[in-house]
């Protein structure tokens, strides 16, 4: 069987289908690797397990990614470049190599030397102990090609099936990283995401793959992947669907709800509403939903002080049984009918929070806007009565 994509929507279960699956290979006597990016979800991943598994496994391995490279790619094969152990990565927001505040580069920090060998000073800091995080996957890339693959040889020796979580997150040289695994793992590698939900992303650069669409013909096309879909979101209800699906329209297929039943308690207020922002606290105080909020000081002039919010990049992952969204113009422009508002974004970062942001409501989703424009939205009206 070949390597597969997993496109999986929010809501779709797609932690549930790496343990599932995780637990068979352990139970056949294998051992799994999952890599993922963000430190919240490496500890879901492991709680999930414990859950389902009933027990922890030394055969269920979750690496977060910069880990991941280090150890497994980097550091067992370093010495074709390198003789100093690189005991452990600096983070890189930035390119280290650019002056800050100027287009600029820095002396001496070009990749190769004049001989053409591998300049150190490109990938390590000056210590030559630690490796720029934005600059692993090229480092492990280039540590492939000089070892003829014998980081993913060694994988293969580990670990029967290895899975990346999160791979809308990944770009330019992480996917190269992928290619020189997939080369050698033909059959054992599962990567699974939503690129609905890049919010992040792992580097700095240019390097393609960079949208959607180049990352799932990256897989497909270049990596030979095989691409399935999990389309039926079994957190939201099916309104919550239809608005999500609005966001990337065209791009992706109809959601389809699984939730089959709404509880009795929450009978009474379930659906899509807008509610005023002189009447956020009595819907507080009525209802206690999740607030989610663009940046950490958004509605700080009508919200209590002492309110337990998200913003929406941080609520990734997370789903609650009723969501109160307070949202930046642009997104109140969207919801209010402008569908064109995100197309001269540079970026798809706004577009996508949106999405994340809706998909965290199981049962009610509320947005809130100025009294003004209240009336103006095809949504019904929260009234306090």
């Amino acid at each position: 069987m070949a390597n597969e994509l997993w496109v999986a929507g929010a809501g779709s279960g797609k932690t549930n289908k790496i343990i599932l699956d995780a637990i068979e290979t352990i139970e056949e006597g294998g051992r799994v690797l999952v890599v993922t990016y963000t430190i919240n979800n490496q500890a879901e991943l492991r709680a999930r397990f414990i859950k389902m598994y009933g027990d922890s496994s030394e055969s269920f391995v979750v690496k977060g990614l910069f880990s991941f490279y280090l150890e497994d790619m980097i550091r067992p094969y370093q010495r074709v470049l390198f003789k100093d152990r690189i005991t452990s990565h600096h983070f890189t927001e930035h390119n280290p190599h650019i002056i800050p505040g100027t287009k600029f580069y820095k002396k001496n920090r070009g990749e190769k030397l004049k001989d053409g060998s591998i300049n150190p000073d490109y990938y390590l800091t000056p210590c030559k102990t630690k490796a720029y995080s934005g600059l692993l996957a090229k480092l492990a890339t280039v540590i492939a090609q000089r070892s003829k693959d014998a980081p993913a040889k060694r994988l293969q020796d580990i670990y029967q099936k290895v899975f990346f979580d999160e791979v809308q997150d990944l770009v330019g040289w992480d996917y190269s990283v992928i290619k020189s695994i997939s080369k050698v793992m033909v059959d054992s590698i599962c990567c699974v995401g939503d690129f609905r939900q890049t919010i992040y992303s792992t580097t700095f650069g240019h390097k393609a793959p960079k949208s959607p669409e180049q990352k799932i013909d990256y897989f497909v096309k270049k990596m030979k992947f095989q691409i399935n879909h999990m389309a039926k979101n079994h957190r939201c209800i099916q309104p919550i669907c239809d608005i999500s699906d609005t966001i990337h329209a065209g791009l992706y297929g109809e959601t389809v709800s699984g939730v089959q039943t709404i509880p009795v308690e929450i009978g009474n207020h379930y659906g899509v509403f807008i509610v005023k922002q002189s009447e956020v606290v009595e819907y507080i105080d009525a209802f206690h939903p999740q607030v989610l909020r663009w940046s950490a000081a958004a509605g700080g002039k009508y919200l209590p002080a002492e309110l337990n919010s998200y913003t929406f990049g941080s609520s990734k992952g997370l789903g609650f049984d009723r969501v109160l969204v307070i949202l930046p113009d642009k997104h109140v422009q969207f919801i209010g009918g402008n569908r064109g508002v995100f197309e001269k974004d540079k970026t798809e970062e706004s577009r996508n929070k949106l999405y994340v942001a809706i998909t965290r409501a199981r049962f009610s989703l509320t947005f809130v806007v100025k009294d003004k424009l209240a009336e103006n939205l095809n949504y019904p009206i929260w009234k306090p009565y």
